[in-house]
């Protein structure tokens, strides 16, 4: 029994004894100051809010097969997360456990080219800054990556990864504001030299109406070796465009306009690139109940490349790649 709890329930005992050590019982005035009690310590209360999120996803290339011929999809992915947010504290955290079944069938079958991939992260936030023109949080995060591998095959490398993450906005006028993410990453790996990355996020957010937001920002993704030397890039223009039909019913469409992309062999230097490319996705929740949503998302990619790539990737003159992501889920609040 929790302290709230046993206020409450000692409270009647207590206030019993006063009244009779008074000599008269005065009922309403002693369920009042009960009622009174109850609600403050009722509000002063401050529960932990517990959101599951659990989700199966699957990312499809045209045209992939693995090194015997089949055809494959990369992968095929369950996922459970769990967010603890708390409305009176600075803090909040997040769980996720994930297995990528990688190159298996269409069919969820696995080959001899098979593996999965385990992955199991764990993050916490604080809330540092939080006012009407400025928010500022940091996140740290530990996730552990894993490769199971088929009999007889080398297991892709494993690792450790560390990162912290400031984020925020900054506000410009009543319905725009500057938003905001950094992550910065350093990979330990087991087997292999360690690395680091930064991925980010900047642009600005606009509330367009009470249910309609865009959202518009410059994304990075760069990776370094151990010496410094930088091994790939990614560079994108993203928009976001969460919108609430009703009570019910809430969409986000978003895109990703390819800027760049660049893969550097061992000696760093340039071995595939696209300039050009574009991701339509859109997602889609339904409320079932105040504290469960079902949700879907749909998303096509294309990009051309300078070279071609193995594994059926790519095709054509352009060397066109073409990708497919399909996830299902449900959220729950607790």
């Amino acid at each position: 029994m929790n302290k709230f709890k046993l206020v409450l329930a000692i409270t009647p005992i207590l206030l019993s004894f006063n009244a009779l050590a008074g000599g008269e019982v005065d009922e309403d005035f002693y369920k009042d100051k009960y009622t009174q009690l109850l609600n403050e310590v009722e509000s002063a209360k401050a529960p932990w809010n517990i959101t599951s999120n659990l989700f199966f996803e699957i990312e499809k290339f045209d045209g992939h097969v693995d090194a015997d011929g089949n055809s494959v999809t990369d992968k095929q992915t369950p996922v459970a997360q769990l967010f603890l947010r708390n409305p009176e504290s600075a803090w909040s955290y997040f769980l996720e456990y994930k297995v990528a079944m990688r190159n298996f069938t269409n069919g969820l079958e696995s080959t001899d080219n098979s593996f999965q991939r385990n992955r199991m992260q764990i993050g916490v936030t604080r809330k540092i800054v939080k006012n009407e023109n400025v928010t500022f949080n940091l996140n740290a995060t530990f996730r552990k990556e894993s490769n199971d591998a088929a009999p007889g095959k080398d297991a892709r490398g494993a690792y450790n990864l560390y990162w912290v993450m400031p984020s925020g906005s900054v506000k410009i006028t009543d319905k725009l504001a500057f938003s905001y993410w950094d992550a910065f990453y350093y990979y330990d790996h087991f087997g292999n030299d360690n690395s680091t990355e930064w991925e980010a996020e900047h642009g600005v957010v606009y509330q367009a109406t009470e249910n309609v937001t865009a959202k518009m920002y410059l994304y990075n993704d760069w990776t370094w070796d151990d010496s410094g030397e930088k091994t790939w890039e990614q560079n994108q223009i993203r928009g976001y465009f969460p919108s609430k039909i009703n009570d019910t019913w809430t969409v986000m469409p978003y895109f990703r306009y390819f800027l760049s992309e660049k893969h550097r062999d061992a000696n760093y230097n340039v071995v595939n690139k696209n300039d050009n490319g574009l991701r339509l996705g859109m997602n889609i929740y339904f409320n079932a109940t105040s504290k469960s949503t079902f949700w879907m998302g749909l998303a096509y990619e294309n990009t051309d490349w300078a070279a071609p790539k193995g594994a059926g990737l790519t095709s054509g003159s352009d060397n066109t790649q073409k990708f497919y992501l399909g996830q299902i889920g449900w959220k729950y609040k607790w």
